[in-house]
């Protein structure tokens, strides 16, 4: 056996430096580029068992190639590699990937899971000892195969061997067996006598003394005895004691052999303390085995572009009008993007000699300055300048296109870039395209919390839509459960009736702030468990427990009209859930049309660090929401600036389209999926919601109680108070006045004089 295997040997090596074995290596090579080029569906099919399998492909391809003749003498050891690259396949198909988001993708592949699983499917829930042990069975008789290959004799007395031991074993096991079950029988017994003798004694005791069974052990009872009235007066204070009811030993005595007492021994000493620690099954989802949408549902993006003797006029346009200038530059990079192209623009040296003479580099505030004179020459008002661009030594401008490429959902999901993140990722959303053409992802896990502005018709709703079907087709109701507010009633409430839903899309703004503020109790509860389980957030917390805590997503189409119902209660509940909510799994996305100050206040601005501007009407909106000018010159149509809390600059993205009928095929989805019997949903504060919130005096103002309290205390009253004291502005406090003086509390007023209170 020795001497064929180094006879094996030695031909191999020589076989290798011949020319089939140069072949072969070249082979093997162009085998290597083509399966990088194919990597995702070559990992998926084979995983790691590509290694074993391949290699034994290729030492066979090789000898067949070069002597044919080989094949025949060494049948044995080319079956017995075969049958050892199956074993490998099938003992990788057991192990798990690590990291892997589900539990049944191995480390062999499809491939692997075939010859260690099936038929049995093995899935996140179902996993069993059994099936670890007819995988290792498998991997056995494989390895057996192999030897009994090679060498036959062996197998011959191997199994010889085997069915002696295995009979030997069986009448050893039965001897054992048969002396455990007579030890067992008499621990039994003797364990029943003495329980019965335990409890005897109990009830004996019980009966003679004043004490009382509480849990599994006698409790002395300590009371006071009222002494017999003296007189009718004295009956009066005998309702102040309290005397504890007694457990009679005659009702012990008529129960046949105590079965309707529990057992005494099993049960813990002393009084049984009153668990008072929240459950996660509140809040949490049993494990079930939900199926997530098809791509299919989604459509593609249509043709579009620009072509590349475009972008080289549209280059020397450029630097043809700055030099008209005397500003010398050059195109160092261009950056293609579905609605706009980044020119990179070197700055070039004043003067003809150029560097040599030592004049002089063109100042990047002197290319800023010729905004309007490009924009002239490109016919083109909507320029956008970024000096310097981030990592790169140019100055940025970003020309729109003439021929805009469309961007839809699928094709910002279905690349490799977003299917490699987001498995890593916590909550992914698809924003669209950047600049340069890549995928801009963001998880809102990291963010925490976004602020969605822009004008009508600037794509507000349709991101809103994009984010929600983004997380439709990558997360279960397990993981994500959404609260929907919209004030608007057409943008949200389409997905009624998906399991991911913690309550149905709420669009009275009353109820929104009676909701709020349940989200706020939702959130102190889910505190409350992490605290009980001595962890310190989610994240945590699901990697020791069995039932998953879900994340929260609170979407709020409209922030203006919320704002106008009771600004005071809907900025206290927002800025609470934003400032405690990360650590619990809870986000916000809120969206406004309006993004001025008495909307987005300093508060609000303070607790959502991460921003997403579509285009606004002025420089002062675009400051509010971004602090920083740029907003104002978006294309509209979902162009927008991407700010997340880890960036100093926004970039610039093309958001993604999403139409009715994709969003109507992904909620049918989800309605017909199976879910489980009962979910867990929001608790909403009953007594909030029948009783209401009220509306407040004065034509629905919230403040109006405020500017009454305000008014007792003062003799006269003016606007200007109303707004230093109540942190309003001039419009709001005004209408305060003309509420207060309908009212009767201030009298009527005179140009430029505080009004008297009544």
């Amino acid at each position: 056996m020795r001497s064929k295997l180094k006879n094996f040997s030695a031909a191999t090596f020589r076989l290798l430096i011949t020319q089939h074995g140069r072949l072969i290596a070249l082979a093997v090579v162009v085998g290597l580029v083509v399966a990088f080029l194919v990597r995702e569906h070559f990992i998926t099919w084979l995983g790691w068992s590509a290694v074993p399998l391949l290699a034994w492909l290729g030492v066979f391809l090789y000898i067949a190639n070069s002597r044919p003749r080989l094949i025949v003498d060494w049948y044995r050891a080319l079956t017995a590699g075969l049958l050892v690259a199956l074993a490998a396949t099938t003992a990788l198909g057991i192990v798990a990937q690590p990291g892997a988001f589900y539990a049944n993708e191995s480390m062999g592949g499809r491939v692997g899971e075939l010859m260690a699983r099936w038929p049995f499917e093995w899935d996140a829930y179902g996993v069993a000892t059994g099936h670890y042990f007819l995988s290792g069975l498998r991997v056995a008789v494989l390895a057996a195969l192999a030897g009994a290959v090679i060498w036959p004799g062996g197998a011959v007395v191997t199994g010889r061997g085997a069915w002696i031991g295995a009979q030997y074993c069986a009448r050893q096991g039965a001897v054992v067996l048969v002396a455990t079950t007579a030890w067992t029988a008499d621990r039994i017994t003797a364990w029943r006598e003495a329980r019965a003798a335990s409890r005897q004694e109990k009830l004996a005791a019980a009966a003679t003394s004043d004490m009382t069974i509480v849990g599994a052990e006698l409790v002395e009872e300590s009371y006071e005895v009222a002494p017999e009235p003296e007189s009718p007066a004295d009956i009066d204070g005998y309702g102040d004691v309290e005397v504890p009811d007694l457990v009679e030993a005659d009702e012990f005595a008529e129960l046949d052999d105590l079965d309707e007492v529990d057992d005494l021994d099993a049960a813990p000493e002393g009084p049984v303390p009153v668990t008072t620690a929240p459950s996660v099954a509140a809040v949490g989802i049993p494990p079930f085995p939900w199926k997530l949408p098809p791509m299919s549902l989604l459509k593609s993006a249509s043709g579009g572009g620009v072509s590349k003797s475009e972008l080289t006029a549209t280059g020397e346009l450029i630097v043809e009008a700055l030099r008209q200038h005397a500003i010398n530059v050059s195109i160092d990079q261009v950056r293609v993007g579905p609605t706009v192209t980044m020119y990179g623009l070197k700055p070039g040296w004043k003067g003809e000699g150029g560097e040599k003479e030592g004049t002089q580099r063109v100042r990047v505030d002197t290319i800023l300055n010729r905004e309007k004179d490009l924009a002239l020459a490109l016919a083109s008002p909507n320029l956008r300048f970024e000096a310097p661009v981030p990592g790169e030594s140019v100055v940025g401008i970003e020309v729109p296109n003439t021929n805009p490429k469309p961007v839809t959902v699928k094709s910002v999901m279905d690349v490799d870039a977003y299917k490699s993140a987001h498995p890593k990722m916590g909550l992914p959303v698809p924003l669209g395209l950047d600049s340069g053409g890549q995928p801009a992802i963001a998880d809102l896990t990291k963010m925490p919390h976004v602020l969605v502005a822009g004008a009508t018709g600037a794509g507000k709703s349709v991101c809103m839509n994009a984010l929600i079907v983004g997380l439709l087709m990558n997360r279960t109701p397990e993981q994500v459960r959404m609260v929907m507010i919209d004030p608007k009633r057409v943008e949200l409430t389409p997905y009624a009736g998906i399991p991911h839903l913690y309550t149905e899309p709420v669009v009275e703004p009353e109820r929104a702030i009676v909701i709020l503020r349940s989200l706020v109790q939702e959130m102190m509860e889910r505190f409350r468990i992490l605290e009980s389980a001595g962890v310190r957030n989610i994240s945590a917390f699901n990697a020791k427990s069995s039932v998953k805590m879900p994340y929260l997503l609170i979407l709020v189409d409209e922030l203006a009209d919320l704002m106008l119902t009771g600004a005071n209660d809907v900025e206290r509940l927002l800025v609470r859930l934003a400032q405690l909510g990360r650590a619990t799994g809870v986000h916000l996305v809120v969206a406004t049309q309006r993004p001025s100050v008495d909307v987005v206040t300093g508060l609000i601005k303070a607790n959502f660090p991460s921003r997403v501007s579509f285009s606004v009407m002025s420089q002062i909106d675009s400051r509010t929401i971004l602090d920083s000018p740029g907003a104002e010159k978006l294309l509209g149509k979902g162009d927008m600036l991407f700010l997340p809390v880890d960036r100093a600059r926004p970039t610039r993205v093309q958001g993604a389209f999403l139409g009715d009928d994709e969003v109507e095929a992904v909620v049918e989805y989800w309605r017909k999926a199976d879910r489980p019997a009962e979910m867990p949903m929001l608790e909403v504060n009953v007594e909030e919601e029948s009783g209401g919130f009220e509306m407040a005096s004065g034509g629905g103002d919230s403040l109006f109680d405020n500017a009454v309290s305000l008014a007792k205390t003062q003799r006269t009253l003016s606007t200007s108070l109303l707004q230093r004291r109540l942190r309003i502005g001039y419009p709001r406090a005004a209408r305060l006045m003309d509420e207060l003086e309908e009212e009767g509390v201030v009298g009527p007023g005179e140009a430029g004089k505080p009004r008297q209170v009544l």
